[in-house]
């Protein structure tokens, strides 16, 4: 009996491993070689210039082993190709750059894999991964300034679950701290009831501005409110007691937001590192990392301007000291190979001394572990301004996914009674809604993820609901093709697993080889998306499929064909990819729109 759950490979990989044979049995040298996927020429599949490299390399010393140019020396590495289930055959074109071509029944046999097997894949090594993301304040309501953290944290742990790694979801909310004196303080003026009838504080961020406002303006306020950050801090039963009322109010309102963007994360925020703080100063001054600065307790970090404040002067602590903790707890208490923080790029040099400090005191141990900054570029407006509603607020989170809802909404009403061909709406008025919801939200995730994610990039929705650009909109319609052309064959999973019997897939079409040759890229993307923090890339692999899609509908018929068997097989594997490549981005796909 065959496994299940046989991986996918990445067959740059596998073709590496041929080409590095090669080039050791042509040149007798230990060169490990260097391939680039080439995306855009059927029947070409990588480029590899480590001909080149070695031509350059050993001309003075060996006179690049006896050969005039690198084009002399490709073809001497092409003619040694060895006998493989891989490469066909490689070519050198006048610069001496050599390229590769998978065999035809070597991507026959990895689709026919995707279709027995489904869509998996295995790590070198599992690992324990600990993501920080979303992570918003107590008492304010979730903006815009939360988006890219929360949809970038949440995609990047999918990827790596479905790797099999054991990931966790933190989301370090800011649910402690002196801002909580003057909360509190208004809480129970405001509500005086609020332990037998919970507020609503609908609206977050007034009821915190309402406090703010309080605190700069009424001494009196000011002092009630500075006296109980002290109660709370010491453990004060009633000010724990409002303390959660308001951490209950606040969840509550983010977790509508999740829930619509489909997040999942597990709450860990600063409260949780309070009681570990004193310890820990206490263990760093012990190991003599610890310098008085101007009364303050401080981390010196070589070539570091700015050193880490572990304990005010004033004995409180801030935020480089529960960054710190959260670092141990995670390096140390939860085992972490890998840490992962997200948060926009601003904040990078805070974080790059909170690694170095954590290798110099020795719980960050490279290369057996990583801790590493995922930063992010500002979301603007279309003038590339700060994104703040007309009033100058900033824009609410809510409001943004609203908006979207709303408009993909009315694009599908519209289609309702279009009279033009193929651009009818096959919903019916009820499934709509739920349509909209998807189409919107996914338009908002996808938009956001194809981005460079280091740079600031413009909100623009009529740009996001696209159906013709690299939009979710124009994917979602792909999806809903390919399921429609499945649909029409009438084959159903018991004549897939039939014709695998008889052979499976087999490519009849050039373009055919293009589109599945694409397809089986998923594993060398994914590898890349996963080394490289780089969603993005995923993101153009799944748009660079379907364009693909719409190409081939062009060159050849799939239903109506004698080859129709063997074509919608490969319409099937695709659509597995794509609806993993999908859940990935966080994108639920329709089967008709």
């Amino acid at each position: 009996m065959e496994p299940l759950n046989v991986a996918m490979k990445s067959i740059l990989k596998q073709a590496q491993a041929v080409v590095t044979q090669t080039i050791k049995i042509a040149c007798e040298v230990d060169e490990e070689a260097v391939l680039t996927p080439v995306i855009n020429k059927p029947n070409v599949d990588y480029q590899i210039p480590t001909g080149i490299k070695l031509f350059n390399s050993y001309k003075a010393t060996k006179n690049s082993f006896g050969f005039s140019s690198p084009k002399e020396l490709g073809l001497h590495i092409k003619s040694k190709l060895p006998e493989n289930d891989v490469v066909q055959n490689l070519d050198v074109n006048d610069q001496g750059f050599i390229f590769a071509q998978i065999k035809d029944s070597f991507i026959e046999q990895e689709i026919n894999n995707v279709l027995k097997y489904g869509v998996h894949m295995k790590p070198e090594k599992i690992e324990t991964v600990a993501v920080d993301f979303s992570s918003p304040n107590i008492a304010k309501e979730m903006h815009v300034g939360h988006l890219r953290s929360t949809i970038i944290g949440e995609s990047i742990s999918r990827i790596l679950e479905f790797l099999g790694h054991n990931v966790h979801r933190i989301n370090h909310l800011g649910d402690w701290g002196t801002q909580f004196g003057m909360l509190i303080c208004h809480l129970k003026e405001a509500y005086p009831d609020y332990l037998e009838n919970l507020p609503p504080l609908s609206d977050l961020t007034a009821f915190y501005k309402q406090a703010k406002e309080k605190f700069d303006k009424d001494p009196e306020f000011k002092k009630r409110a500075q006296l109980t950050v002290v109660d709370l801090q010491s453990g004060n039963p009633d000010c724990i007691k409002a303390w959660q009322v308001l951490c209950d109010i606040s969840r509550v309102e983010f977790n509508k937001i999740y829930k619509r963007l489909d997040i999942n994360v597990k709450e860990c925020g600063e409260s949780f590192y309070n009681p570990m703080l004193p310890g820990l100063v206490k263990e760093l001054e012990e190991q003599g990392y610890v310098k008085l600065d101007q009364g303050a307790k401080c981390m010196f970090i070589p070539d570091k301007p700015i050193p880490l404040m572990v304990q005010k002067s004033d004995g409180g602590f801030n935020y480089d000291t529960t960054d710190l903790a959260a670092a141990r707890y995670r390096l140390c208490e939860l085992k972490a190979d890998r840490l992962i923080y997200i948060t926009d790029v601003g904040q990078y040099p805070h974080f790059e001394l909170i690694f170095e400090a954590a290798k110099i005191i020795g719980w960050h141990k490279p290369p057996q572990t990583r801790m590493e900054h995922m930063g992010f570029g500002l979301v603007t407006d279309k003038n590339g301004q700060k994104f703040k509603t007309r009033s100058g607020d900033t824009v609410k989170l809510v409001d943004l996914l609203d908006e979207a809802k709303q408009r993909a909404a009315n694009q599908l009403k519209a289609r309702v009674n279009d009279s033009k061909e193929g651009q009818q709406t096959k919903l019916t008025e009820d499934e709509i809604d739920e349509a909209a919801e998807r189409i919107g939200m996914a338009a908002i995730k996808y938009f956001d993820l194809r981005q460079n994610r280091i740079s600031n990039y413009k909100f623009d929705y009529d740009k996001m609901l696209d159906p013709k650009g690299n939009t979710a909109v124009y994917l979602l319609y792909s999806y809903a093709r390919v399921c429609s052309i499945i649909n029409k064959s009438e084959l159903k999973e018991e004549d897939f697993q039939k014709i695998l019997e008889k052979g499976g897939f087999k490519i009849t079409h050039p373009h055919e080889r293009f589109l599945a040759m694409s397809l089986l890229r998923f594993p060398e993307v994914i590898d890349t998306v996963v080394d490289e923090l780089a969603i993005h890339k995923l993101c153009d692999y799944i748009y660079d499929i379907s364009v693909k899609i719409a190409e081939g509908y062009k060159k050849y018929r799939i239903n109506d064909d004698p080859n129709k068997e063997t074509r919608v097989l490969l319409f099937e594997a695709i659509r597995r990819v794509m609806q993993k490549a999908f859940w990935m981005v966080g994108i639920k796909p329709l089967e008709k729109i």
